[in-house]
């Protein structure tokens, strides 16, 4: 049975057309499904979240397409991620695959050869990579006309460009971390906080905690939130303290949008304070 192929782009509603129509040009047997095409337009860091989302939850040997590339048509490598859970990223190397590198791990990576694996006809073409080479080239590993050896030259999983990433401090009664991100349609905060850390300070289920938002060094936030396992324990239009699908802890409303009724933002800028009572 030939694997799945599973597309994410910051292209918007319809943007993966082409590249659904390019796959299917290779072989019409093959299966695509789109996963995202909503992720925010040059964001790097949300393509590695997302990717770090989808991943686990596909069959063993699914080849994945993450098309983010502000880069497009520069020095920066096009390329095909053999993960250690069997399944396959094309992408380019821009950051794209630094959450994969720590779960479930990078076995090995390539880079596309254009020569090869390049769509015939769009060789004078530079700014539609998602369709003329990572379509393309995720196509033919897909459908057998070559094999992972087969995309290009390798290269050490040392060089794979990896961006900083948020980090998080933990002392008892209280956990630091930054707003890393939101969900888009339900304006949930998401922070930098695993779960496992947040317990180990001594965060339990059912309390009120403290919870405090910087700017810089301006609280634009606070307010004391129920910890609670989901939305539908507090009231609705009421906050939320609970924990996200993706790992870390994450702040919400019931029925609302956390992020656009207090006006947060997220990056390295806005800090994150969950603190108990003294």
């Amino acid at each position: 049975m030939k694997p799945c192929v599973v597309v994410q782009t910051d292209f918007g509603l319809g943007g993966g057309g082409v590249m659904h129509g390019t796959i299917k040009m290779v072989d019409p047997e093959l299966q695509v499904f789109d996963a995202n095409h909503q992720v925010e337009k040059f964001n790097v860091r949300m393509a590695a979240r997302s990717l770090n989302h989808l991943v686990p939850y596909w069959p063993e040997g699914t080849i994945f397409i993450s098309v983010v590339d502000p880069g497009v048509g520069t020095s920066r490598r096009a390329s095909v991620a053999k993960l250690k859970n069997g399944s396959y990223v094309v992408s380019p190397d821009n950051g794209s695959f630094t959450t994969l590198l720590d779960n479930p791990g990078i076995e090995a990576i390539r880079e596309i050869d254009e020569t090869v694996n390049r769509l015939k006809g769009t060789e004078k073409v530079s700014i539609f990579h998602g369709r003329d080479l990572f379509a393309y080239c995720a196509a033919r590993l897909a459908s057998g006309i070559i094999d992972f050896e087969g995309v290009g030259k390798e290269y050490p999983v040392e060089e794979i460009i990896r961006y900083e990433e948020y980090g998080y401090e933990i002392e008892e009664g209280k956990a630091t971390g930054i707003s890393t991100d939101m969900m888009r349609t339900f304006g949930n905060l998401e922070s930098s906080i695993p779960i496992e850390a947040f317990e180990q300070a001594g965060f339990k289920v059912g309390e009120e905690i403290g919870v405090s938002i910087y700017h810089n060094e301006d609280c634009v936030f606070f307010k004391k939130i129920a910890y609670q396992p989901s939305f539908g324990w507090v009231k609705e239009g009421e906050e939320v303290v609970y924990n996200s699908s993706d790992g870390v802890i994450g702040v919400g409303i019931n029925l609302g949008d956390f992020i656009r009724k207090h006006n947060i933002g997220f990056g390295k800028e806005w800090t994150i304070v969950f603190e108990k009572e003294k």
